[in-house]
């Protein structure tokens, strides 16, 4: 009997490792394609910038047109930065540099506007932008901003909310980023094990339980802590410290 429960767990583990790495894979090959796709709209969003540059500058422009040629002129330069900015995301090389944690912020909550308004989700910023820069991989400070603000959006998804991510300096040789909402929170028997691998709090299928796991050893691969507390009135809040490298 015994036995039997072994190879019967067994078998149930190795069905859940097989479809993660099918769905990894998936998304591997997505993410290729996605490449190619992003590589393929500069090239329209190229010629519709310098077009509508041209058009501003002729003279006898109806002033009605012009407003419309720079919206479009506007919409096209966000999305041509976008676009350069989902190329450097996808990129599997190390980019280890000075990063600028307040534009790094603003680049993900730019890429999240859609899923923020599709959960009816307000967010609000408050930056410190005297802050110093940072020297660490870009690329992971983004996966690590885009776990935490999607946890939170998925939590608001059916009450809508407000979501405020903050930055300050913590003292001289650190920084710290806080990404607060105020949706159900964590029931408190899940606090502790929250970072867990494999844990959980979402429906079956919505989660694999590595977001947060994932988040949670970025953040001290780079020599920084993170905290998740429950707010008082609801909600919770995500603190993430992270060192100044002189």
């Amino acid at each position: 009997m015994i036995e039997s429960t072994v190879s019967n767990s067994d078998e149930a583990i190795s069905a859940d490792l097989l479809r993660q790495l099918a769905y990894n894979e998936k998304m591997a090959e997505l993410g290729k394609i996605s490449a190619g796709v992003v590589h393929e709209l500069n090239a329209p969003l190229s010629v519709i910038i310098s077009a509508s540059q041209m058009i501003m500058r002729e003279n006898g422009v109806p002033e009605a047109v012009l407003e419309m040629i720079a919206r479009i002129s506007s919409e096209a330069q966000r999305l041509s930065q976008l676009t350069r900015g989902l190329l450097n995301f996808s990129s599997h090389d190390a980019t280890i540099g000075e990063v600028d944690l307040n534009l790094t912020i603003d680049f993900i909550l730019n890429f999240l506007t859609y899923e923020a308004a599709r959960r009816g989700v307000v967010v609000l910023r408050q930056l410190d932008f005297s802050l110093p820069t940072l020297l660490l991989d870009s690329n992971l400070l983004k996966q690590i901003l885009l776990n935490i603000i999607m946890n939170a959006l998925q939590a608001m998804e059916e009450s809508g909310g407000k979501l405020l991510v903050e930055t300050a300096a913590t003292s001289s040789d650190s920084v710290r980023f806080t990404i607060s909402d105020n949706g159900p929170g964590i029931p408190p028997e899940s606090i502790d094990r929250i970072f867990d691998r494999y844990y959980t709090t979402k429906k079956p299928g919505e989660g694999t339980g590595l977001g947060l796991f994932v988040t949670k050893n970025l953040v001290e691969s780079m020599g920084g802590g993170i905290t998740l507390l429950n707010r008082v009135g609801g909600g919770t809040t995500f603190s993430v410290s992270l060192p100044l490298r002189k």
